[in-house]
């Protein structure tokens, strides 16, 4: 779930994200290490949160960091309503180690940032990382990509190889908050140091009238996010079309069938050779 409220008559955005849910439902789709799940987990929180903020049904995110850290590439996709999805290139990495999320993700790189609002262009946006952590990695981009300083903190806490808590705050002053203000939102933030202890103990409501109820506040509706993936049989039908028939049918005769598997949610569409010859014929 993600609650949020307007600060200050409109001079502050805070939300507060609960996400554990979401990263249980991707642990158990990609079986990710402890520590990467740790890192995906608070790419997938931030996903969440960018995409809950989409205005337009038809609205995309793509989010793709590469720090070149042991756990490799990472690509989240995010929908109108906080919908995502995701995946990274090594999802058992440092499998029984104790290792940070800045050493699964990497310090050199970056993290690129695409939005398509369904214009003739899509904003890309792209932002060196910090220190891989996530946290510092974002609030930078925020602060240098989209010129709207914000403080961002994620967290995800594990046990046994499930999250027990997972969420994250994230607070954006607009431009006409003044800089008193600004310091009272960064001394609350300070706070924040370990979100997913903070979660075991409070509900992400009980955060934002604790820690911010004592502002001029005006609540704004909940976003329940959800993993969820977009694939289908009927897409990967139109990936093979693109191909044309002639390099299908090349496919099949050397594998003896097509099989397409989604990054997203480990599915597996297979096509044999009948298929193919009916997908075709009816085009």
């Amino acid at each position: 779930m993600i609650k949020r409220a307007i600060l200050f008559g409109g001079k502050a955005i805070v939300s507060v994200l609960d996400t554990t849910d979401t990263i249980n439902s991707a642990i158990n789709i990609h079986g990710f290490s402890q520590p990467v799940a740790v890192a995906m987990g608070k790419a997938l929180t931030i996903t969440a949160f960018m995409s809950g903020n989409f205005k337009g049904r038809g609205n995309k995110l793509t989010i793709i960091i590469d720090g070149n850290g042991k756990g490799g590439k990472m690509v989240l996709c995010g929908d109108f309503g906080a919908r995502v999805r995701g995946y990274i290139e090594n999802p058992k990495a440092c499998e029984g180690e104790d290792v940070s999320v800045s050493e699964i993700v990497g310090k050199d790189g970056a993290l690129n940032v695409i939005k398509d609002f369904g214009l003739k262009e899509p904003y890309n946006g792209l932002s060196q990382l910090v220190n891989g952590n996530i946290d510092e990695d974002f609030a930078y981009y925020f602060t240098t990509s989209e010129q709207l300083p914000s403080a961002v903190a994620l967290g995800v806490k594990m046990q046994e190889g499930k999250c027990v808590k997972a969420g994250g705050i994230i607070v954006q002053p607009m431009p006409n908050c003044s800089e008193e203000e600004i310091f009272i939102l960064n001394d609350i933030v300070s706070n924040f140091t370990n979100v997913g202890d903070l979660l075991t103990k409070m509900s992400a409501q009980e955060i934002v009238d604790f820690y911010f109820g004592h502002f001029e506040i005006s609540r704004l509706p909940d976003i329940e996010e959800a993993y969820e993936c977009t694939c289908s049989r009927e897409r990967i039908e139109g990936m093979l079309i693109t191909l044309g028939k002639e390099e299908a049918m090349q496919i099949v005769k050397a594998q003896g069938n097509i099989e397409v598997g989604c990054e997203f949610c480990n599915k597996k569409y297979v096509f044999t050779k009948e298929d193919v010859e009916r997908l075709f014929d009816g085009n």
